[in-house]
């Protein structure tokens, strides 16, 4: 495979920047480490934006330290996977966010 020198660098610039995350990934206290890393990303972008009232039917106006609390305490019995997909992930994530009062609905139902 041919590439030009800026490729050939971004590439390896690449190669070395998945390397230390795979590295601090792994460790990560908790198991799958990767799921949660995923849970985790999902939940601070649903944060960003839904607190900043992005959304017409939701919000969130907890903190994020405080999120990740209800986290710690669910994730075992909530049981977020990858294996059904992405899509999946994030529905169960969101609906999980509604049950324990993250996720907000502004007309208070």
């Amino acid at each position: 495979m041919l590439m030009d020198l800026q490729e050939q660098t971004r590439m390896e610039d690449t190669y070395d920047k998945l390397n230390k995350i795979v590295d601090e990934i792994g460790d990560i206290s908790v198991s799958p480490s990767l799921v949660w890393v995923w849970c985790w990303d999902v939940i601070r972008d649903m944060h960003k934006n839904y607190h900043d009232l992005v959304d017409d039917e939701f919000y969130i106006g907890m903190p994020l330290d405080d999120i990740f609390k209800l986290l710690w305490r669910d994730a075992d019995e909530q049981g977020f996977g990858l294996e059904y997909g992405v899509d999946h992930l994030y529905e169960h994530i969101r609906d999980w966010m509604i049950d324990v009062d993250i996720l907000v609905r502004k007309d208070g139902e």
